[in-house]
């Protein structure tokens, strides 16, 4: 179906910095992880009263890191599953929205004889601000769930 479209797919993978740098739930994961470290080492070090531990922080630590690593792997795994499985689609970007760092993409493509509009969230950066209303993109659809899909040019 993709040869129709003139896409084609090629051995290309997604850059675990692109993934990091663009998709901003993992960039947040990965922004969590220290910040949950230096939190409970402070936690620590500051409490003059002994009352917080080593041990207490590392029950908070640990959990909390198990959480955002979970989450982080879930997200970089998403993409690389839409990279090596999903289906390669022309699509319209129907509304780019930035506010400070982080942003939408929006954007609309025929899926099965249907239109379907989805999303993406992502960090703010040169590829996402170069993007434009009505602008042709290519996009990576999950053929079982095609609600999910992704920019594939912001990840290479």
């Amino acid at each position: 179906m993709n040869e129709l479209f003139g896409l084609r797919r090629d051995a290309v993978k997604p850059r675990i910095a692109s993934i990091l740098w663009t998709d901003w739930p993992a960039l947040l994961c990965l922004m969590c992880l220290p910040v949950i470290w230096l939190i409970s080492a402070q936690l620590v070090l500051f409490r003059h009263d002994g009352s917080f531990t080593a041990r207490a922080a590392l029950m908070i630590a640990v959990p909390l890191s198990l959480v955002a690593g979970g989450l982080l792997v879930w997200r970089i795994v998403r993409i690389h599953r839409l990279f090596s499985r999903g289906q390669l689609l022309r699509a319209q970007i129907t509304r780019v929205e930035v506010a400070m760092d982080r942003g939408r993409v929006e954007f609309a493509y025929d899926f099965g004889g249907h239109r379907v509009s989805s999303w993406t969230t992502v960090h703010k950066s040169k590829q996402v601000e170069a993007l434009a209303v009505n602008q042709e993109i290519e996009v990576l659809v999950d053929s079982a769930n095609p609600d999910n899909a992704i920019v594939r040019q912001l990840y290479l």
